[in-house]
C-alpha cells in the first residue's frame, strides 16, 4: 500500500501500478489548492515575502531606539523603509532618530512626506530638535504648529515655553506655561519652568534697578529675593538688613527676614519678625500662617490656631496653613476636623504625598483601617514617584547644558 515502505520514493509511488491513480489524484488536489490560494489572496506571495523581510529589522530598530542607540536604530530602519518604501512606520523611525542625533533638516527632509495624520508628531519631533539643538527661533515655530494640533499634549506646552524662554520672550514664555498651568493647575514641570525663568527675568530687573539707584532698599530686597529663591538664606538675610537699614517701617521687609528665618528653622527669631509684619499689615496672610504655624510645631496649639484660622480667611487656598491646621487638630484628637482638611489638600492637589500620609494617620486613629491602608499605598507611591520625576529634570537639564550650541547659518556669497 501507499505509505507502507517509508523509503518508497515518490517517483516509485507513481510507478506502482496500485498506486498511480491514487497519487495522480493527490498532486492534482494540491497543486490546485495552492493555486486558489495564490489567485483569492489568501496567501499573497510578494506581500507575504516583504513583511517576513521588513518585520525584522523594524522590530530591531525599535529596540535600539528604545535602548538610546539613535545611529544604529536608523541604520535598522532605513533598511526597513527599503524592503518596504511606502512604511510610514519605518519613515517616522528614520525622522525620529535623525531629530534625535541632533540632524533637524535631514529629519525635516525624511518626515515631509508624512505630513496629514502625522502632521502634529512630526511638528513636534522637529521642535525638539531644534529647541535641543538651540536653534529657537526655529523650535518655535514648529512647537506652535504641534500646539495647535494636538493642544492637549503637555512635552509640547513646555518645551514650547521653554523654547520662547531660551529665545528671549520672556513674556511669551511665561503666557504659554500659565495657560497650560490654567489648566493643568498640579503640572510640577509648568511650575518649575516657571519659577526659573522669572528668576531669570528678575535679574535682568535688578541690574537696572541697580544701575538708577542703588541705595533704594527695594534693590536690597530684590536681591535678598533672588538669594532666598537659591536658598542662599545667610546672604538672603544681609541684603533684607540692608533694606530694613534704609527703610524700617517698609511693608514686607520683616515678613522676608522671618520668613528666612522660618526656613532656616530658627524659629524664635522668626515668630519675632514676623510679629513685627503683623503689626505694619495684620493682613498678610502668610505671616499669620507662618505664626500659628511656628505655634503648632513647638506644641503650642490652642496659640497656633488663632494665626491659622486667620490665615484661611485672607486666603482660602493657602494650602499648608490647612496642613497645619489639620497637624494642630489631629494633635488635639480632632480626627474629623482634622480628616476634612486632608480631604480639601488631597483634592487640591492629588499628588500630595503629605496630605495622605496624614490621612493614613488620621484613619488610624478613627479605626478606619481599610482607608488608612489605601492612603499609606498612595502616598508610598505617590513618594516614589516625586523621586523619579526629580531625577528625570535634572538628567533632561543637564543633557540641554551638555549638548552643543548650533553652527551659525552660512550666508551666500554675491
Amino acid at each position: 500500500m501507499i505509505g507502507s515502505n517509508p523509503r518508497l520514493g515518490l517517483n516509485e509511488m507513481t510507478r506502482s501500478p496500485h498506486a498511480t491513480t491514487a497519487a495522480r489524484r493527490f498532486l492534482i488536489c494540491l497543486l490546485g489548492l495552492l493555486g486558489w490560494a495564490f489567485i483569492s489572496g489568501v496567501i499573497p506571495v510578494r506581500n507575504a515575502f516583504a513583511q517576513a523581510s521588513s518585520q525584522s529589522p523594524l522590530a530591531d530598530a525599535q529596540s535600539l531606539e528604545a535602548h538610546g542607540e539613535y545611529k544604529q536604530a536608523e541604520e535598522k530602519y532605513q533598511a526597513a523603509l527599503k524592503l518596504s518604501p511606502s512604511s510610514q512606520e519605518a519613515r517616522l523611525g528614520v525622522g525620529r532618530t535623525m531629530a534625535k542625533r541632533g540632524q533637524c533638516q535631514e529629519s525635516e527632509g525624511v518626515l515631509k512626506p508624512l505630513a496629514g495624520a502625522h502632521r502634529a508628531e512630526i511638528e513636534q519631533i522637529l521642535g525638539g530638535c531644534y529647541f535641543y539643538m538651540h536653534d529657537f527661533d526655529r523650535a518655535v515655530s514648529h512647537l506652535n504648529l504641534a500646539r495647535e494640533l494636538a493642544p492637549k499634549d503637555q512635552p509640547v506646552w513646555i518645551t514650547l515655553g521653554r523654547a520662547e524662554a531660551s529665545a528671549g520672550h520672556n513674556k511669551e514664555a511665561i503666557s504659554t506655561l500659565k495657560t497650560w498651568l490654567a489648566r493643568n493647575p498640579q503640572d510640577p514641570d509648568a511650575l518649575y519652568w516657571i519659577g526659573r525663568i522669572y528668576n531669570s527675568m528678575s535679574q535682568n530687573v535688578l541690574d537696572d534697578m541697580t544701575a538708577k539707584d542703588p541705595s533704594s532698599y527695594l534693590v536690597h530686597e530684590l536681591e535678598g529675593d533672588q538669594l532666598r529663591q537659591k536658598q542662599d538664606y545667610d546672604k538672603a538675610l544681609q541684603a533684607y538688613q540692608e533694606g530694613l537699614k534704609a527703610a524700617p517701617d517698609a511693608p514686607g521687609l520683616h515678613f522676608n527676614v522671618g520668613d528666612v528665618y522660618y526656613q532656616m528653622l530658627k524659629y524664635p527669631e522668626a515668630s519675632e519678625e514676623l510679629q513685627k509684619e503683623l503689626k505694619i499689615n495684620p493682613y498678610h496672610a502668610l505671616a499669620n500662617f507662618e505664626v500659628g504655624d511656628i505655634d503648632i510645631k513647638q506644641g503650642r496649639i490652642e496659640d497656633g490656631m488663632p494665626y491659622l484660622e486667620r490665615a484661611l480667611k485672607l486666603d482660602p487656598n493657602l494650602a499648608e496653613a490647612h496642613r497645619s491646621l489639620a497637624r494642630g487638630l489631629l494633635a488635639e484628637k480632632h480626627y474629623e476636623d482634622a480628616v476634612h482638611e486632608l480631604l480639601w489638600l488631597t483634592k487640591e492637589d492629588p499628588s500630595d504625598h503629605t496630605a495622605h500620609a496624614m490621612l493614613a494617620s488620621a484613619y488610624r486613629q478613627m479605626g478606619k483601617m481599610k482607608e488608612a491602608q489605601e492612603e499609606a499605598e498612595i502616598s508610598q507611591k505617590l513618594l516614589q514617584q516625586r523621586a523619579t520625576d526629580l531625577e528625570h529634570l535634572k538628567t533632561e537639564e543637564q543633557e540641554i547644558n551638555d549638548r552643543p550650541s548650533a553652527p551659525p547659518e552660512k550666508t551666500p556669497r554675491d
